[in-house]
């Protein structure tokens, strides 16, 4: 997830899991965008950013998204949630949906033999033979080198080992095609997908284009606390005798 309180940090660990510096605690009840969670911890990991962190969960203790706090103004916090698809979580943007197919139903079925053979580790090498680019969420956080031989013609997303004059380009073109780890399709839902390939081609640190405004004030804990809040732990291990 792209942070929203600082440009150029993304959010990686995005497991539904426990973090473990969460676990064996009475949980407060926080409200976040009018959602009732459980707040974790506060983690030390991102005060090289000026960050207070703190992860949410919801009654299940499934982790749901998290809350970033300014440091020096508590009062100026974001709240970023989980979603149903890795390209609305990374960009916090329900507008990207799932295309309900995948990168298979535009292949033709020797081509398909061919990423099968190669247990589908060439894929994107293969895609930069056509005119189009596979983009994957990692991709938008960590964008690419791709390396072209002026001679040869070859591409590839790895050094070109037996080439002289190789060149180091930007991986991004005009046609893209949003995939998850499993080739699936997603696309925005809105008339403005276009005009957003722009920001998408962009830098980690040039996502966040608009300035924040800082909300009116801190969520707050409900009136009448809960007399058995859940208590964050995983199960317990099995004591061993020596």
């Amino acid at each position: 997830m792209f942070s929203i309180l600082r440009k150029g940090l993304v959010y990686k660990d995005i497991s539904p899991d426990i973090l473990e510096h969460d676990e064996d605690i009475d949980a407060d009840q926080w409200v976040y965008d009018e959602k009732d969670v459980y707040r974790g911890r506060f983690d030390p990991r991102y005060t090289e950013h000026n960050l207070n962190v703190y992860w949410l969960y919801d009654d299940n203790l499934n982790r749901v998204g998290l809350a970033e706090h300014n440091a020096d103004n508590q009062a100026e916090y974001k709240a970023l949630w989980f979603y149903e698809n890795p390209f609305a979580t990374l960009y916090q943007d329900e507008s990207w949906v799932s295309k309900n197919k995948t990168l298979w139903s535009m292949m033709s079925n020797d081509a398909y033999q061919d990423c099968l053979e190669d247990d589908f580790v060439t894929v994107f090498d293969r895609c930069l033979s056509s005119k189009y680019r596979l983009v994957t969420p990692d991709f938008l956080a960590n964008p690419p080198t791709l390396y072209e031989c002026t001679k040869c013609g070859k591409k590839s997303l790895k050094k070109l080992k037996n080439c002289v004059d190789v060149l180091e380009t930007s991986y991004f073109t005009s046609d893209l095609l949003f995939v998850d780890d499993s080739f699936v399709l997603y696309e925005r839902s809105t008339s403005q997908q276009h005009a957003s390939y722009e920001r998408e081609q962009q830098p980690q640190e040039q996502v966040q284009e608009q300035p924040l405004q800082p909300e009116p004030q801190l969520p707050l804990p409900p009136q009448e606390p809960q007399e058995h809040p859940p208590q964050f732990q995983t199960d317990p291990q099995p004591s061993r005798e020596n």
